[in-house]
């Protein structure tokens, strides 16, 4: 009986070892999701001490943007058999940074005590990051392609048929008398040749505007603004540092396409009907601010900035270096905020592939 004692006292201290010095985090909840027990690495992961863990509700470690999927979660868990999996954005206690865990469950009666759920929460928010990065490049893969697409249409379709009209017309006029029919016809071609030619000027802008070198990037966002203005139903406001530092070509060039692609799905794809466009220089960062909204928004329950757009624009952030602050209003005739922020500390490695915006 000792020996038994003693060998059922090992094996008892071995499983607390292996319980409390396991690599992810080991939770026992009660059938109400609150906290019974849990070893080192959990207590790590929600940022607390474990003495402080007992009789806390999970759920306070859980984003307020998932708490209703972990509700529905354990309902499922307690109500089917087996281990159930899910993702889930939590935060911790000494951060208010939000992380992403994979948490397994399952339902465990033992012998003379309530059912509870035993929980392993796995740290996966690289995971997560890398699957959202790769899934927001194909998306920026797709939408370069289909700006492409735009450009190549608007040479065919616009100015295609521009000079193919105008050719025409041309034959049609070379045996013709020099009258006042004749002169009042050749001067609608003039004019509509000067159209072709202020097509091809802006789609050579949009694709790589001279003056972004020559006159710098301030110069550069407020032809472009100006020309989405001239297009389409939309009143803006600039606020444009005109002293700024030695960005590089590079970087110069990719905060102008991410300019570029802002205003694109902002205005043209989100239909804001009013921009503000503000910088700020400083001797080792580059602060940019978007502001947009609708003056009337025409179909309601329409999100004022789709998300998969809004992973585009911080994936195109982190790829110049810089960080993406989006604050979404909550009134839907309410402000969209962009603010980017760049340090210019270390050298920018920029793709300018990624700069095929609209």
């Amino acid at each position: 009986m000792r020996r038994t004692k003693s060998d059922l006292s090992a094996a008892r201290d071995r499983y607390q070892d292996l319980f409390d010095f396991a690599p992810v985090g080991y939770f026992t909840l009660d059938r109400s999701g609150v906290i019974l027990e849990c070893n080192r690495a959990g207590a790590t992961l929600v940022g607390a001490r474990r003495a402080e863990l007992k009789g806390c509700s999970f759920s306070r470690f859980v984003s307020p943007s998932d708490s209703d999927r972990w509700h529905l979660y354990t309902r499922k868990v307690l109500g089917e058999e087996g281990p159930q999996r899910i993702e889930l954005a939590l935060q911790r206690v000494d951060s208010p940074d939000t992380w992403h865990g994979q948490i397994d469950c399952q339902q465990m009666t033992l012998p003379g005590q309530e059912p509870a759920l035993w929980v392993t929460l796995t740290d996966v928010t690289e995971r997560f990051r890398a699957g959202i990065d790769q899934r927001v490049a194909a998306q920026d893969a797709d939408a370069r392609e289909a700006e492409r697409q735009r450009v190549a249409l608007a040479l065919h379709e616009d100015l295609g048929q521009r000079l193919s009209a105008l050719k025409m017309e041309l034959v049609s006029l070379s045996s013709g008398q020099e009258s006042e029919v004749y002169r009042e016809r050749l001067g609608g071609l003039l004019a509509s040749l000067d159209d072709a030619v202020s097509t091809v000027r802006r789609i050579t802008q949009e694709l790589r505007p001279p003056m972004l070198n020559d006159l710098g990037l301030a110069a550069a966002i407020e032809w472009l603004v100006h020309d989405i203005a001239r297009r389409v139903e939309l009143s803006y406001t600039l606020s444009l540092d005109a002293v700024a530092p030695d960005l590089g070509e590079q970087t110069r060039l990719a905060l102008y396409r991410f300019v570029q692609q802002a205003i694109a799905l902002l205005v043209l794809d989100a239909g804001s009907t009013e921009l503000h466009i503000g910088t700020h220089c400083g001797p080792d960062h580059f602060v940019l601010v978007l502001r947009s909204r609708w003056q009337q928004q025409a179909t309601p329950g329409t999100p004022p900035l789709d998300p998969e757009a809004a992973r585009i624009l911080e994936h195109r952030a982190r790829a110049m270096g810089g960080r993406l602050a989006i604050d979404l209003p909550r009134d839907p005739l309410g402000w969209i905020h962009l603010e980017l922020f760049m340090p210019l500390t270390k050298p920018q490695h920029t793709d300018t592939g990624h700069g095929d915006a609209r």
